[in-house]
C-alpha cells in the first residue's frame, strides 16, 4: 500500500482533512474528513506499515481485541482504496 502523490493530510483545529493537491486536484477533487484514529492509520500507511502491523499497534494502544482492530483497519483501508488514494 502506498498513498498516491498529491494527497495530503492536514489538521485544522480538532479535525484532520485529506485533500488532493497539484495535478491530482485537477482531475480528482477529493476531501476526506478523518478522526484521530484514522489519522494515525494514515500516518502508519505513509511509513509503509501493512494492515496486520497497524491492527496490532491499535490493539495494544486502545486495548482492543486484535480481531476488532484488524476489522476496523481493513474497513478504513478499503474505503481509502475505493476513494483512489493508493497507487
Amino acid at each position: 500500500m502506498k498513498i498516491k502523490k498529491g494527497f495530503v493530510k492536514r489538521k485544522i483545529q480538532d479535525e484532520y482533512l485529506v485533500v488532493t493537491t497539484g495535478e491530482l486536484s485537477k482531475t480528482s477533487g477529493i476531501m476526506i474528513q478523518m478522526n484521530e484514529t484514522s489519522s494515525e492509520i494514515w500516518d502508519m500507511i505513509e511509513k509503509g506499515w501493512d494492515a496486520e502491523k497497524i491492527a496490532k499497534k491499535l490493539s495494544e494502544k486502545y486495548e482492543l481485541p486484535y480481531d476488532k482492530a484488524k476489522q476496523d483497519t481493513d474497513g478504513l483501508i478499503a474505503q481509502m482504496s475505493e476513494a483512489g488514494i493508493f497507487e
